[in-house]
């Protein structure tokens, strides 16, 4: 985890939010890359790690350099599986907006890592999350910022989610 940090440039003292799946607008992370340019502007040191491929990847990387942010929303490109618990590991929290999902195996990978998972509601997610005990949703920009900060803030509700989320995991 300390190498991968270094390598990805991240400091202990940043707040980490991960995403990790198919870069493709169906996953809506869009939506996480505008939502970073407003958490930005209450604190600075919130990076988002992006980790994945797809057909979609040059267009977000084109909206985070217009948006003023590409030093602050990490691009890995694709992982190899026997590194992804290092990400999940680097992780404050696992960041999803996708409503198309079927399965949500990131969420369980995310949880299993001691990361609590922030999800867009949605009916494929709720079977895994209960709210405010392992995991949070939102349903606009507005509420996935407010849950990002609360949490920045809030180290001690941090902790217990995570706990929480690895608990539900098992």
């Amino acid at each position: 985890v300390d190498n991968l940090r270094k390598s990805l440039k991240i400091n202990k003292k940043d707040f980490v939010i991960l995403f990790v799946g198919r870069l493709a607008s169906e996953k809506n992370i869009e939506f996480l890359i505008n939502s970073q340019k407003e958490l930005l502007k209450k604190h600075n040191n919130i990076k988002l790690i992006i980790v994945g491929d797809g057909p979609d990847k040059e267009a977000y990387e084109k909206l985070c350099k217009t948006l003023e942010i590409d030093d602050k929303v990490i691009f890995t490109g694709k992982a190899a599986w026997e590194d992804m618990p290092y990400y999940y590991h680097l992780a404050d929290v696992f960041a999803t907006a996708s409503k198309t999902e079927t399965q949500g195996l990131t969420i369980i990978e995310a949880m299993a890592a001691n990361t609590v998972p922030i999800c867009m509601k949605d009916e494929a997610f709720q079977s895994m999350i209960t709210e405010d005990l392992n995991g949070l949703f939102f349903e606009t920009e507005q509420e996935y910022q407010e849950k990002i900060l609360y949490l920045y803030n809030n180290q001690k509700e941090l902790d217990y989610l995570n706990k929480q989320a690895r608990i539900q995991a098992e």
